[in-house]
């Protein structure tokens, strides 16, 4: 049995060849873990609202990787729900999203991001990000 961490990471975005090569870059890089996907806003709250049930058996998400432009709820809303729900949960949030506009970013970074990364995202990018991520998880 390994000691090494398995870390669950929340996936949120509305693009299935987005999600693809997130979860390849993700495995690739040899993270332990799970990563449990989302293609929307309402999806993602569902899985935390679930993984904050005392009962529920589902492990609350290390992290996650946030779109901010999708249908239903938007990633600014999941930021929001997050930051009002569960502030007592610890969360590294990653917005992944289409947008640069400062506004954008200042208002992820206001709602509780932790960085964020302007798409589109390259299978190298996202190596580099999880090669950085990991390497500050295990510090």
């Amino acid at each position: 049995m390994s000691s090494q961490r398995q870390w669950t990471v929340l996936l949120v975005d509305d693009s299935e060849d987005d999600r693809y090569l997130f979860t390849y870059a993700f495995r690739t890089a040899g993270i332990p873990g799970r990563i449990l996907e989302s293609e929307d806003g309402d999806e993602a709250i569902g899985v935390l609202e679930r993984a904050r049930g005392p009962a529920s058996g589902q492990p609350w998400p290390d992290v996650m990787f946030l779109d901010l432009k999708m249908p239903g709820r938007d990633g600014f809303e999941v930021l929001t729900w997050v930051k009002q729900t569960a502030p007592e949960r610890p969360l590294e949030i990653y917005v992944l999203s289409g947008s640069n506009e400062t506004s954008d970013v200042h208002r992820a970074r206001e709602l509780g991001a932790d960085d964020y990364i302007t798409k589109p995202i390259t299978e190298k990018k996202l190596q580099q990000l999880f090669d950085g991520w990991a390497k500050r998880a295990q510090s």
